[in-house]
């Protein structure tokens, strides 16, 4: 999908310096650009101080943006592109990215004890799998992009999307079966699935009772 009128007038301001322009360009996008940072660096300052540095590559590099491309996509990829440049960074030193509690996957039951347990055991299963199952995961189940979208940001064609999310699925599903013992009375864990939903996308949804 090519970006709209306005998008590309306001990557014309940027263009020409306008740095009110840019952020009103990239204002409506950041949510979800640190949402997908935040599931692939796994801690909330690292996801945030990785943004701030795709953005920057995002203003520098406006003068390459091609306007019949979507304005989303090409940024996402730059955020993905980042966070596997801090990734590489932190092997190198022989550490990883600081982790920190996720935040609560349903909001309103933030603060229990039992609730920001399963959060970092679900959290903490995903982060196992590899770069390359986790991202359409945390891509298409998690943040919700598109299967073209996610074709588009990883330069992959849609049948290697969709068998890598299978995988993914089936690898974390694997792995929550290994900590079943700690899942018992929050999630079910069925054969065919991890906590899916009917479209069949990891659920976030905790049983309140």
């Amino acid at each position: 999908m090519a970006s709209s009128p306005e998008q590309l007038e306001l990557i014309r301001r940027a263009r020409n310096g306008d740095k009110a322009a840019f952020e009103t360009l990239v204002a409506p996008l950041l949510d979800r650009l640190f949402g997908l940072a935040v599931q692939l660096m796994r801690n909330h300052d690292d996801a945030s101080d990785v943004v701030q540095e795709a953005l920057v590559k995002v203003y520098r590099s406006l003068g390459s943006f091609r306007g019949d491309a979507d304005f989303f996509v090409w940024v996402s990829r730059i955020v993905r592109n980042t966070v596997l440049d801090e990734l590489k960074r932190a092997v190198r030193r022989h550490e990883e990215p600081t982790e920190t509690l996720p935040e609560s996957l349903d909001r309103s039951l933030e603060g229990k004890a039992e609730q920001e347990e399963l959060q970092h055991i679900v959290q903490d299963c995903i982060g196992q799998l590899s770069v390359k199952l986790r991202e359409p995961l945390v891509m298409y189940d998690i943040e919700g992009y598109a299967y073209e979208d996610i074709s588009q940001i990883l330069k992959l064609n849609l049948g290697t999307v969709k068998s890598r999310l299978n995988r993914a699925r089936e690898a974390l599903r694997q792995k929550l079966i290994g900590q079943r013992h700690k899942l018992a009375g929050w999630i079910e864990i069925p054969d065919d699935g991890v906590g899916r939903s009917g479209g069949g996308k990891v659920s976030n949804e905790v049983p309140t009772s």
